[in-house]
C-alpha cells in the first residue's frame, strides 16, 4: 500500500510537470504560475512529505522482539505517519495536540 502511495505521487508530479511545459509551450504565464507551481507546492507539501515519511519509516530499525527498554519505549510511543500528517494539518505540526 505504501509502494502505492509513492506511485502514485510520482504518476501526478509527472502530470503537473507535463501541464507546466504545456503552459510554456502555449505561453500561458497565469496556468505557470496560479495552477503548475501552486499545484507542486501543495503535491509535494503534503504528499511529498508522506512519502519521506515512508522512506523513513522504511530505514529506521525497529525489532519489536528486543528486550532493550529503550527499544521497546521507542516502538510503543512511535507515531503513524496517518497520525503526523494528520497533525501536520490541523494541528501546525504540533506532534502532542491529539494525545
Amino acid at each position: 500500500m505504501k509502494l502505492a502511495v509513492i506511485i502514485g505521487v510520482i504518476h501526478m508530479t509527472i502530470g503537473v510537470l507535463v501541464k507546466g511545459a504545456n503552459s510554456l509551450y502555449f505561453r500561458k504565464n497565469l496556468d505557470l504560475i496560479f495552477e503548475v507551481i501552486t499545484g507542486l507546492v501543495i503535491l509535494l507539501g503534503m504528499f511529498g512529505w508522506m512519502d519521506i515519511l515512508i522512506f523513513s519509516k522504511w530505514t529506521y530499525v525497529m525489532n519489536p522482539y528486543s528486550i532493550d527498554p529503550v527499544m521497546q519505549e521507542t516502538i510503543s510511543t512511535a507515531p503513524s505517519i496517518i497520525t503526523v500528517m494528520i497533525n501536520n494539518i490541523l494541528a501546525g505540526g504540533y506532534p502532542g495536540a491529539n494525545s
